[in-house]
C-alpha cells in the first residue's frame, strides 16, 4: 500500500454519528489505499447493568448485544465493499477505549478514526467519553476525530 495510512481502526457503535464517521473513514481509506479495521465493542458494564434492571440472564443479553454489533459491522463492511476498500471486522467485549486501542496496537494500525460522539440521548456530548479516552490513552497512535 502506498498511502501515509495503511490500516485505519474505525469504531462503530450503532449511533448515527458513529455511522457517519465510519463512512467518512471508508472514503478516506479509499483515497489512500488503506485497509479499514472496524470494531464494535459490547460494553461489559452495559451487559451487567441491563441484567440488573431487567433481571434477564446476562448471557442472553450478551447474545442480543453481539447480534446488534454484528449488524453494525455488516453495515459498514458492505459500505466499504461498495467502495472497494478492504475491511476486517472485530466484535469485542470489554471497555470500548481499551479494546479500540488494543486492536490498533495488535494490528499495527497507523490511525484511529473515531466519531466525536457515539452514544445516544443523554450520552451525547460535545465529545463522547469513549472518544475522550481514546484520545488520551492512544499514545503513539494518531487519532482523527470526525465531527458532525
Amino acid at each position: 500500500m502506498s498511502g501515509y495510512f495503511n490500516k485505519i481502526v474505525v469504531p462503530i457503535s450503532g449511533s448515527e454519528a458513529a455511522h457517519k464517521a465510519a463512512k467518512e473513514a471508508v472514503r478516506m481509506a479509499g483515497s489512500m489505499g488503506a485497509e479499514i479495521l472496524a470494531i464494535h465493542v459490547v460494553k461489559s458494564f452495559d451487559v451487567q447493568k441491563y441484567g440488573e434492571l431487567t433481571h434477564e440472564d446476562e448471557y442472553a443479553i450478551l447474545k442480543k448485544m453481539n447480534i446488534s454489533g454484528e449488524k453494525y459491522l455488516a453495515y459498514i463492511s458492505e459500505y466499504a465493499k461498495k467502495h472497494d476498500v478492504p475491511i476486517k471486522t472485530f466484535l469485542k467485549q470489554g471497555i470500548p477505549a481499551e479494546e479500540i486501542i488494543g486492536l490498533a496496537k495488535t494490528e499495527n494500525a497507523d490511525l484511529i478514526a473515531i466519531g466525536s460522539v457515539g452514544g445516544t440521548g443523554m450520552r451525547t456530548q460535545i465529545i463522547g467519553s469513549t472518544t475522550d479516552r481514546v484520545i488520551r490513552w492512544a499514545t503513539g497512535i494518531p487519532v482523527l476525530v470526525i465531527t458532525f
